[in-house]
């Protein structure tokens, strides 16, 4: 399977972390990324960071982690544009999570394949991936 992907951001804490997916999900996306493959929105470390101040998630050094992350693999940090963030706000209301929908919005404009598991996502004209 060629092309890029934009992580979801529970895809991304669960690659980095090596929990809640499968050895093979691992091993895919780490080669993605040596492939220079994997493109990380920085709305996923907002969200991050604010899934960690509400105890959600266990990650102690949000700051830490991301220059870890970004040291350690080959992903490209994508930033939202005006346009992502007006498109975002223009897609049907399928999705509540304004993460997400910017997700959706970045995903679209670069032509890349979301990973993640929610099931919402299937309601747009994006292409998902899970595995």
């Amino acid at each position: 399977m060629k092309g890029r992907f934009l992580m979801d951001t529970h895809a991304l804490v669960f690659w980095s972390m090596a929990q809640h997916v499968s050895e093979g999900f691992i091993e895919y996306f780490d080669e993605q990324s040596r492939q220079g493959n994997v493109l990380v929105s920085s709305i996923s470390f907002w969200e991050v960071a604010l899934l960690a101040r509400k105890g959600r998630l266990e990650i102690q050094d949000v700051y830490g982690w991301k220059d870890e992350l970004l040291e350690h693999s080959s992903i490209k940090l994508i930033d939202p544009t005006a346009a992502d963030m007006i498109d975002s706000v223009l897609l049907p209301d399928h999705h509540a999570d304004l993460f997400d929908r910017l997700l959706i919005a970045q995903a679209l404009r670069e032509n890349a394949r979301l990973v993640t598991r929610d099931q919402l996502f299937a309601r747009y004209a994006v292409e998902t991936f899970w595995m």
